[in-house]
């Protein structure tokens, strides 16, 4: 029989993943490649949860309403949130106590518009320094993680852990390498000359010492302010999370024929704030596929990112009879701003962006027409690949 195109391609890719895999190595060589693998997994595992672990375990409090001189209305309002979160019950906007943690949406405004410098270092050094010391040290892991890379790398007969995951991409590692190069020489002058616009806008506006790393956001945030006049706080009104769907979801009717429906109830979620939409063709009516959607950041249970995969994928083989397809099912996961009250989420323009990034990864694994489940939607494209549909 000949095989088709989608058919070639799913035989080179698990020739390639196989060889990857370790597929020819025999005898002692095989075993050390298992264990290394296995050791990589618990390693990888570990180094993740000590990351989490390290945002969970600092949280700030505030009673001094100086310290958090500067925060817009939203940052103070979801900092008193918090601190209700945690025992702290009387906590208001106005008037605190305020819970300040390393979560993005709580980081991030401090370090954008805090004008208490000394929490802005503080927060800084917290965050760089996460799982770097005492019993959640990433260090070590860091450094056998490499070794053992580079060991497995050796085996498969490459000369290095890039080698090895460029092998899967478009890309070779030469092209990749020259690619960094020519980027960093385009945007070298100009940065060295935006941080010297910075500095010299600082100085001016009469910081008293020379910027460090936890002034630098800072800074550059009011420079836009004065020179363009541009306040991205005051966009998060226009940026509430059911506006931003609903215009989403519009833009995708027009341009793919397609409508999405809230289906929540039709299977469990893992979470109250998860939503469950249905895909259809908007001439038929006919379902195409499912997305679950968490938009917002939980740091006591979810890493910092966002990112889209899979659940499902379509597949004609899994389908429940003969003539029938399994439709495929994405979930996208972001950490945005979560609600404060009774209100929506009202969303940084960055947020808006993160969420049009993610569903244009969740449209590309929804909306193929291929059948055969190992290369449909994301499956089976390379990694360099699949960030093109991703600019959506």
């Amino acid at each position: 029989k000949t095989l088709t195109e989608a058919q070639k391609r799913i035989v080179e890719g698990e020739i390639r993943d196989a060889k990857l895999g370790g597929v020819g190595l025999e005898g002692k060589e095989k075993e050390r490649f298992n264990e290394i693998q296995q050791e990589l997994s618990k390693l990888s595992l570990k180094f993740s949860n000590n990351v989490l672990d390290s945002t969970k375990a600092f949280k700030k409090v505030i009673t001094d309403a100086k310290e958090v001189a500067g925060l817009p209305e939203s940052a103070l309002a979801l900092a008193a949130q918090t601190a209700v979160a945690n025992g702290h019950e009387a906590a208001t906007a106005a008037s605190g106590p305020w819970v300040i943690t390393l979560d993005f949406p709580s980081y991030l405004p401090v370090m954008t518009h805090c004008t208490y410098r000394p929490l802005r270092e503080e927060l800084y050094r917290a965050f760089i320094s996460r799982a770097s010391s005492g019993e959640r040290d990433n260090t070590p892991i860091i450094e056998k993680i490499l070794a053992l890379k580079k060991e497995r790398a050796q085996m498969l007969g490459y000369n290095s852990h890039a080698d090895v995951s460029m092998a899967a991409k478009m890309a070779t590692l030469p092209k990749a390498q020259a690619l960094l190069e020519e980027l960093r020489a385009a945007s070298y002058d100009s940065a060295v000359q935006e941080l010297a616009d910075v500095q010299a806008f600082a100085k001016e506006a009469g910081a008293a010492e020379a910027l460090k790393h936890w002034d630098m956001t800072f800074w550059a945030e009011r420079m836009k302010e004065e020179q363009y006049e541009l306040k991205e706080e005051e966009l998060r009104p226009y940026f509430a999370l059911p506006v931003v769907m609903d215009g989403m979801f519009a833009l995708a009717q027009r341009l793919f024929q397609i409508t999405i429906t809230p289906a929540d109830g039709t299977a469990p979620v893992w979470h109250p704030d998860v939503r469950l939409y249905k895909v259809a063709c908007t001439q038929t009516g006919s379902p195409l596929a499912y997305f679950y959607l968490d938009p917002y950041s939980r740091p006591e249970e979810k890493r910092g990112g966002a990112w889209m995969d899979e659940v499902v994928g379509r597949s004609k083989l899994l389908g429940k009879t003969k003539s029938d397809v399994r439709l495929p099912v994405a979930h996208m996961v972001c950490n945005q701003s979560p609600p404060v009250g009774g209100d929506p989420s009202l969303m940084t323009f960055r947020e808006v962006e993160t969420m049009f990034h993610e569903f244009g990864h969740a449209l590309q694994h929804m909306l193929t027409t291929q059948d055969e489940g190992m290369v449909a939607g994301i499956r089976g494209v390379e990694w360099d690949a699949v960030e093109l549909p991703s600019q959506f």
